[in-house]
């Protein structure tokens, strides 16, 4: 017969190519209500590391977004962030950690994987949503006007990206920054957790965003860390702190166990 002539798939293969449609189909943005707010983000959700972003955009998007960065903050200590690509080395990347009962954000760049990423300054602004915005001391939640966070293609996504699925990345860490008052602090690796994700962004669009945007605080409310700027460069290109590059190859499943530094959340 014709089919005993075809040869097996090993199922080997086989399970790796569900894994994997698995995966993908897990590292994306769903619709979200945040019940603080209101506000209807499109949100990934990491089930391992209890880590989340979510984005809201304007009906036309044009320079701002609000964005929402969630996650365990054991002993109110630790990091977390969310780059606007999903290369976390090069893009333009926003952290946020706990400072007793507030958040302190800055806006970095990173060079390369291990050392921490130095403050970046710009026209890009955080402007707090404070009514979406608690500490306490397990878990912090940061809600967000990101001013002028569209469109320059070399640190983010543009205008235009928002039509369709943009990638991102996230990276969490569970250790105390240098000092949690200063926006310029030293941030240690983010041994909790680091991945990418899809972005559903066409999806995040709302004829709302104008009304949640007024929930954002007093202009200046949020330092985004003003010290010596350095120039912001694309990916790959060598700064002698080390080049940005590709981090494919941490990529993979924290189920496997290994490095505790390498591990990441698929959900």
């Amino acid at each position: 017969m014709i089919s005993s002539l075809r040869p097996e798939v090993p199922f080997t293969l086989v399970s790796l190519l569900l894994l994997f449609a698995t995966r993908t189909t897990a590292q994306q943005t769903a619709p979200f209500t945040d019940p603080l707010t209101g506000i209807n983000f499109q949100r990934f959700f990491g089930a391992k590391t209890q880590f989340a972003f979510g984005i809201a955009l304007p009906e036309n998007p044009s320079t701002d977004f609000i964005g929402q960065i969630s996650a365990p903050m054991p002993n109110g200590a630790g990091w977390a962030g969310i780059s606007l690509q999903e290369d976390m080395e090069g893009p333009l990347l926003l952290t946020a950690w706990p400072n007793g009962n507030e958040v302190v954000s800055s806006f970095r760049v990173a060079r390369n994987e291990d050392d921490s990423p130095p403050v970046v300054t710009g026209a890009f602004k955080v402007v707090p949503i404070p009514s979406g915005t608690a500490v306490n001391a397990s878990h912090m939640t940061f809600t967000f006007l990101c001013q002028n966070c569209i469109g320059d293609a070399k640190i983010g996504f543009t205008a235009s990206d928002t039509a369709g699925d943009v990638g991102m990345g996230w990276a969490l860490a569970s250790r105390a920054v240098s000092d949690a008052t200063d926006p310029a602090a030293v941030l240690p690796f983010h041994n909790s957790g680091f991945d990418d994700f899809t972005a559903l962004l066409s999806q995040a669009r709302s004829p709302l965003f104008g009304e949640w945007a007024l929930l954002a605080g007093p202009q200046g409310a949020a330092s985004n860390g003003s010290t010596t700027p350095i120039p912001i460069l694309p990916p790959g290109t060598s700064t002698g702190g080390g080049a940005g590059g590709d981090d494919s190859d941490d990529e993979g499943d924290d189920d496997e166990g290994g490095d505790d530094d390498k591990d990441e959340d698929d959900d």
